[in-house]
């Protein structure tokens, strides 16, 4: 339990960090620019940022459960929809 705890916490830190990294180098542009509008919609720092990490989570998701490859077009869409969360299971 305590090995799944610890793992969980390593891959939401690798998730900030990727979602930092898109933010900060504007790369794809995006996340940053999904990250400026749910600011402009009243979403703190850190809430713009967890709708974002959902958006990176759904595309771990399927490579680990389905074994896809990252999906561009899916995990801009999801950005686009933000809010709005996706469902990794229907996406």
């Amino acid at each position: 339990m305590i090995n799944n705890i610890k793992r969980d916490e390593s891959i939401g830190m690798v998730i900030e960090q990727i979602v930092d990294k898109q933010i900060r180098r504007n790369d794809p542009p995006e996340t940053a620019q999904t990250y400026q509008r749910l600011l402009q919609d009243s979403f703190t720092d850190v809430e713009a940022r967890r709708l974002i990490y959902m958006a990176v989570q759904v595309e771990l998701f399927r490579l680990m459960r389905y074994g896809e490859a990252f999906n561009h077009s899916r995990f801009i869409g999801n950005l686009q929809g933000l809010p709005d969360l996706p469902d990794a299971d229907f996406v």
